[in-house]
């Protein structure tokens, strides 16, 4: 198993992952078995330097490794058609585990998120799409009449890092991806109208979570009372949703607050939380744009649009794979305490990722 020496950048950002916890990994899934040459150890540096230089195929990435001293000092370099195989069959569980164990660490060097010190622990719910090939993927397929096949990926996000996800089938509804997310009662949840469900919200209220989401356009409303609001463009309802008639109605009364978009369009939250002013409620739910800015930055600068392998293993790996280089750049970006965005960083990275790590690739690196 290689071991970092830290003598290059790559090994810089990857010291996170010791010897230790690959190790382990390795022994409980038994991903080493019959290995000679291609073990799990140069299968993940190697989806981590794919990941990271941004390359668009098995190929280009065994021709990189094969062509530079420095990679095939770390990695074992494999066939295009070994290379294959092992994203075929190799437990997408080590990568999987292998995220959690460096989201853990992260949560442990910085403590718990908060996107600003004046405000409550936000947790961001959310999903994403990426789509597949329908002819090539039946696993993932949810749209037959259209032949469209995707994945899910639903993330809990806490500002910074995305600490949870599930990866599942375009066709799951999001509502059941997310029950096992939602435990910390110091937070405050934001998720879209996509996750409605009055049964749910009751059962968050019961359970003592904070809410705030979006409004169905189609809710049935009953008003109890308004709260005057020293803004006219503002207004905060205490609401029950659903009717007696389809047996939805809730149980708990809700807060519905009522604002106009930059289009001057209605836009309805709904929450459970009473003792914050409607201002606060609004600014709270617009911090979920975040989870939009880490869907879109993990598409733009890392790679997971498209699949480099098309069996349900294959995906995972390659998309935890992603998630992983996340991490390893997040927790760099905090060590160093860089003032560059993760744009820039991870640009300025790209370019210097087989050069020996120096006091002046820093200097450039903290901002």
């Amino acid at each position: 198993m290689y071991i970092n020496n830290n003598k290059i950048f790559f090994d810089k950002i990857t010291q996170v992952i010791n010897g230790n916890i690959l190790n382990m990994l390795v022994k409980k899934y038994n991903t080493d078995y019959r290995t000679q040459h291609f073990d799990t150890s140069s299968h993940l540096l190697a989806m981590l330097f794919f990941q990271l230089k941004g390359l668009n195929s098995l190929r280009e990435l065994q021709t990189n490794i094969s062509n530079n001293n420095k990679l095939r000092k770390m990695i074992n370099v494999p066939s295009v058609s070994q290379f294959s195989r092992k994203n075929a069959n190799r437990d997408y569980r080590v990568f999987e585990e292998l995220y959690y164990h460096i989201v853990n660490k992260a949560t442990k060097m910085f403590g718990l998120q908060r996107i600003n010190k004046d405000l409550p622990i936000i947790k961001i719910i959310d999903s994403t799409m990426i789509d597949l090939p329908f002819n090539f993927v039946k696993e993932f397929r949810y749209d037959n009449k259209q032949k469209r096949s995707a994945v899910k990926v639903s993330t809990l996000f806490n500002g910074d890092f995305p600490e949870k996800i599930h990866i599942v089938s375009g066709k799951v509804n999001d509502r059941k991806c997310i029950d096992d997310m939602i435990n910390n009662k110091d937070a405050i949840y934001l998720f879209d109208r996509g996750y409605s469900d009055y049964k749910w919200y009751d059962k968050l209220t019961d359970d003592k979570y904070k809410f705030i989401t979006r409004q169905v356009s189609n809710a049935c409303v009953e008003e109890i009372k308004s709260t005057y609001v020293e803004n006219d463009l503002i207004f905060d309802y205490e609401i029950t949703m659903g009717t007696e008639y389809s047996k939805n109605k809730t149980e708990h009364t809700y807060r519905e607050i009522l604002t106009f978009d930059e289009n001057e369009e209605e836009f309805r939250l709904v929450t459970n939380i009473f003792d914050i002013p409607a201002e606060g409620i609004i600014a709270l739910y617009k911090k979920r744009w975040k989870i939009e800015l880490f869907f879109k930055w993990i598409k733009q600068n890392l790679k997971i649009k498209k699949c480099i392998g098309y069996s349900e293993n294959a995906i995972k790996i390659q998309i935890y794979t992603a998630l992983i280089m996340y991490m390893l750049l997040y927790i760099f970006k905090m060590k160093i305490n860089s003032k560059l965005s993760m744009l820039v960083l991870t640009r300025i990275i790209k370019v210097n990722i087989l050069e020996n790590f120096n006091e002046s690739i820093e200097y450039l690196l903290t901002g």
